[in-house]
């Protein structure tokens, strides 16, 4: 009986813990990691023979181009995410890239039109999309559970916490928290209402290199939506919260942001809460399954490189509105008018 070659995948990138869990959910989905690619040999090595995974290299055009390799994961700190996209779009071969796929909006465009250029599908992991809750509340936000959507409110705080790694590759960029973070919740907060960023308006405080401080800003989005999102790395670690308040009902996740387990929803109709039971499931395993499900289909729940793009270009607009203590109208955007504005009285 001759024996079916699995669909291979190469990993870019060794650092974080969460990429060994990527690799056996890529297993587990029957598929297998066939290349592991680091800057340094010696992390390569080792994460080769933790993870047995057959082959390692410095070079990504080696991974990559190997014809048993059909997927691109890309784990790497956010700086290197840019050379192994580059490569796997130069190699035709589909990506998924932990996000931000970049630093700045400015580069994540530039590798969004290449991997365009080349025909391949550049699909980024959020984590908190994965959650099996925030797909549930996106669903019965469509569904019209709740009515018409007008607010999104996300707070989450704590210490500061580096990203947990069993080998730092790199030293830490100042401001990866804070970045990672403010990009994960504004595309949370489209993912969950279907609504664009129009408008943003913020304001910080600054603890220590590296570690952020604390974030508050309200962004107006389409639809007439306010999403508003408080983050912290300075306080005592708190439950954190995603709610969806519409005109008939409201969505509130607690716990879902943690990374410590699902966490609890609940439904408030008519004045009466009502807890909704969602079945857990392995998040690293679901992008797997979503990503090559979105291969073969346009409607994702991933996000892709155009959702990042946007998500990316919102929190910029988000640090500028800190800096320059005033609202901020995102790139070729109007602003509404006011009544004002408009003739109207109020």
């Amino acid at each position: 009986m001759v024996a079916i070659a699995k669909i291979g995948w190469s990993v870019m990138g060794t650092g974080t813990i969460a990429t060994e869990h990527m690799v056996a959910a890529i297993r587990a989905f029957g598929h297998e990691p066939l290349w592991v690619v680091s800057r340094n040999r010696e992390y390569a090595n080792f994460f080769s023979e933790d993870l047995d995974i057959p082959n390692r290299s410095t070079e990504a055009n080696r991974a990559v181009g190997d014809p048993s390799v059909s997927f691109i994961y890309v784990s790497a700190t956010r700086d290197r995410r840019k050379h192994y996209i580059a490569a796997a779009a130069g190699a035709c071969k589909d990506v998924l890239c932990d996000g931000p796929i970049a630093g700045n909006a400015k580069i994540a465009s530039s590798l969004i039109e290449r991997c365009q250029r080349s025909g391949v599908a550049l699909i980024v992991n959020q984590p908190p999309r994965a959650s099996t809750i925030h797909q549930v509340m996106q669903r019965l936000v469509t569904e019209g559970e709740i009515g018409s959507v007008k607010s999104v409110l996300v707070i989450r705080g704590g210490p500061y916490h580096p990203v947990p790694t069993r080998r730092s590759e790199y030293a830490p960029v100042e401001g990866d928290a804070s970045l990672d973070t403010c990009v994960e919740d504004i595309d949370l907060g489209r993912f969950l209402t279907g609504a664009n960023p129009l408008e943003v308006s913020a304001l910080a405080t600054r603890h220590g290199e590296g570690s952020g401080g604390q974030l508050a800003y309200a962004v107006y989005m389409s639809n007439n939506i306010v999403l508003q999102a408080y983050e912290s790395f300075t306080t005592a670690d708190m439950e954190s919260l995603v709610m969806v308040a519409g005109d008939e009902g409201v969505l509130i996740a607690n716990g879902t942001l943690n990374g410590r387990g699902t966490g609890t929803l609940i439904r408030r109709i008519d004045g009466r809460n009502e807890l909704i039971p969602v079945r857990e499931r392995d998040p690293y395993l679901a992008v797997v399954e979503g990503f090559t499900a979105s291969l073969r289909r346009k409607n994702s729940w991933l996000a892709d490189g155009q959702d990042n793009l946007i998500a990316l270009r919102t929190a910029e607009a988000v640090a500028q509105a800190v800096k320059k203590r005033r609202s901020i109208v995102l790139e070729g955007v109007t602003p509404p008018q006011s009544k004002a504005d408009k003739g109207v009285s109020a």
